[in-house]
């Protein structure tokens, strides 16, 4: 039987490939759901202090405060630019996190092809072994056998 380890190795690292590849890719996922999670929280809050504003000149303002209800929505506003670029920047993560799993997942996949391919071949050569060894065994059997009868 040829020696296995060095495909054993290689299913070996590529298993643990895969499995390191899954928990980045769940670290990039977490990442993309709390820069949405921080992005839904702005635009939340921006629209809220929109409804105050709306509320605010109705019931009648002044000139600073209207400057710095105007002032804070700038401010908001750029922190919600700011956001959605993070948003983007780790779905542009997560995307090549999810391409290196599957890529990960390919590997060990033909990897446990091989080996099991291999396994099959053995399972096969060991089994015409046996029948070959049996067959001998019979085919003595019945010479001695015949031999004994001859006699």
């Amino acid at each position: 039987m040829p020696d296995m380890s060095p495909l054993i190795k290689l299913l070996n690292l590529a298993q643990k490939q895969s499995d390191d590849s899954a928990k980045n890719l769940g670290r990039l996922n977490y990442q993309h759901l709390e820069a949405e999670r921080k992005l839904n929280l702005l635009l939340q809050y921006r629209q809220s202090y929109q409804d105050r504003l709306q509320n605010a000149i109705q019931s009648g303002m002044g000139h600073v405060e209207w400057q710095n209800f105007t002032t804070f929505i700038n401010k908001l506003d750029n922190a919600i630019s700011e956001q959605r670029l993070a948003v983007e920047y780790t779905e542009n993560n997560r995307k090549t996190g999810s391409g290196e799993y599957q890529s990960c997942q390919r590997k060990l996949n033909a990897y446990a092809t091989l080996f099991q391919r291999h396994q099959e071949s053995e399972n096969t050569r060991q089994k015409k072994i046996e029948q070959k060894a049996l067959d001998e065994f019979t085919s003595n059997r019945f010479a001695h056998r015949n031999s004994n009868s001859t006699k």
